[in-house]
């Protein structure tokens, strides 16, 4: 019995460098291709700023749509920011979604909300309506009040509103930067035709001071899971995300901060009610919608435009968030599992599903269990130097390296922390992220795969602290 577990063990452990070295390999593939992907788009930049006067007459009209429940912490912080925005012509529709807090109090206070009737398309949702409201102080800020009816339906229902031509969808816990739709509406213009959606940059907002809608100051969290949580974004958004962009692959757009075409989600019938990731279920159901019809269309990723958010600070708010976004994976990936392997869905059936399959769903099973053969290599006292020294390099010492290429990419080329003391404390933390973070982070995802093969389909309560509250350290 032994033997048997001692070879088993072992074979298992060899099993996980392969496994960590080839993940790590294509996260090193997907940085290169990500560095030409940015060098490319980063010339809109002067493009953008030539054609900002002339952006009235040929860029579309956008309706931003703010679901909320719950948000009287940050919601007038991040409306302001909106109402501020540098776009010619857009609205903002802010859903309160039965919040039981003082959400709709502090927009009414905030905004000077008056009642006033409007036309409502309800062909994606038919949830009761309590109220609809119009800002005073800005024309273009309508609120609509309904009964609780998830994110999914809340988005629904804005697109009912909307009278626009593409819609922004945002979390109301949020503050854009002034110049986000103009950045991120690019490829719009670039490729009416064909862009169905365009997703843009999450950066965590905590420790940084914001004020009047704006982030004045952008500075490192001093607490320690947010600053984590600011190494994970990093390597998320300028490397994943952007590598796969250059094969029209992009199964993610954030629901956070993404730009749809209003026409073609209404055509593919909405957000899906009841979806526990309901922002990544969207983008793989127009990928689908897209290559069954073998119609051209693009699902695109802009670097540049950055949303700002409220990261969570306590072990538990960050464990439910963490939970959610990993049965939202599975629950996305099983409804599409026709499509792994399957050559009518091209690159995005061969690679980008069994990537999300094999790496982002199971990665996190594969990694607890070689840390099950670590303990019991070194209890029984048969795992030599050399192969734990292979499984550090593999496992640990290559990630550590991407973290820290990606947080040199975001530096060079968008420079949001431009102190050295940042930039330093930034490869820092992504050494210390590799330690401990990282392994509660797997274990939270796997509770998540559990709780989704339950059938557990609840959000949990996210709690906000709001923008600018002080961060002593922990």
């Amino acid at each position: 019995m032994k033997e048997w577990l001692i070879g088993a063990t072992l074979t298992y452990f060899k099993f996980s460098i392969y496994y960590f070295f080839t993940v790590n390999t294509i996260y090193f593939i997907l940085l290169v291709l990500a560095i030409l992907s940015i060098k490319k788009q980063l010339r809109t930049r002067q493009l953008i700023e030539s054609m900002k006067e002339r952006f009235s007459v040929f860029a579309p009209s956008i309706s931003v749509l703010a679901p909320a429940y719950n948000e009287e912490a940050t919601i007038s912080e991040s409306i302001k920011s909106f109402m501020m925005l540098d776009y010619p012509k857009y609205e903002v529709i802010v859903i309160n979604d039965g919040s039981k807090d003082q959400t709709l109090a502090k927009l009414k206070e905030t905004f000077m909300l008056e009642p006033e009737e409007m036309f409502y398309d309800d062909l994606l949702s038919k949830t009761k309506i309590r109220g609809t409201y119009r800002s005073k102080l800005h024309p273009n800020l309508i609120v609509i009040d309904k009964e609780n009816g998830g994110k999914a339906d809340a988005l629904n229902m804005g697109i009912g509103f909307s009278q626009m031509d593409v819609f922004c969808a945002v979390d109301s816990d949020s503050v854009l930067e002034s110049d986000a739709l103009l950045r991120i509406v690019v490829p719009f213009i670039e490729d009416p035709k064909r862009t169905i959606a365009s997703g843009g940059t999450i950066r965590i907002a905590n420790g940084s001071t914001i004020k009047h809608g704006r982030v004045i100051d952008a500075q490192l969290p001093e607490k320690y899971l947010p600053l984590m949580q600011v190494i994970e974004y990093t390597r998320a958004f300028l490397c994943g995300r952007i590598g796969w962009n250059v094969f029209n692959a992009t199964l993610v757009v954030s629901g956070a901060f993404g730009l749809f075409s209003r026409d073609a989600v209404k055509k593919i019938g909405g957000y899906l009610e009841g979806s526990i990731g309901e922002d990544m279920e969207l983008v793989v159901r127009i990928h689908r919608y897209y290559r069954l019809l073998k119609e051209p269309y693009r699902v695109v990723f802009v670097p540049d435009p950055v949303c700002w958010t409220e990261a969570p600070e306590t072990v538990s708010v960050l464990q439910r968030q963490r939970n959610r976004w990993q049965r939202g994976l599975a629950d996305t990936l099983m409804k599409n599992k026709d499509m792994f392997f399957n050559p009518k869905f091209g690159f995005l059936g061969f690679f980008a599903i069994p990537y999300y399959i094999f790496v982002e769903l199971l990665g996190p099973v594969v990694e607890v269990f070689s840390y099950v053969a670590l303990i019991v290599g070194f209890t029984f006292q048969f795992l030599d130097q050399e192969t734990f020294m292979l499984f550090f390099i593999a496992g640990v010492l290559y990630g550590v390296i991407m973290s820290i290429a990606s947080v040199i990419l975001g530096e060079v080329y968008f420079s949001k922390y431009p102190k050295v003391t940042q930039f330093l404390s930034l490869i820092g933390i992504s050494f210390i992220e590799a330690f401990g973070y990282r392994q509660m982070n797997m274990w939270w995802r796997i509770q998540g795969l559990i709780d989704y093969w339950q059938g557990k389909k609840a959000w949990g309560q996210m709690q906000r602290s709001g923008f600018n509250k002080p961060q002593p350290p922990q």
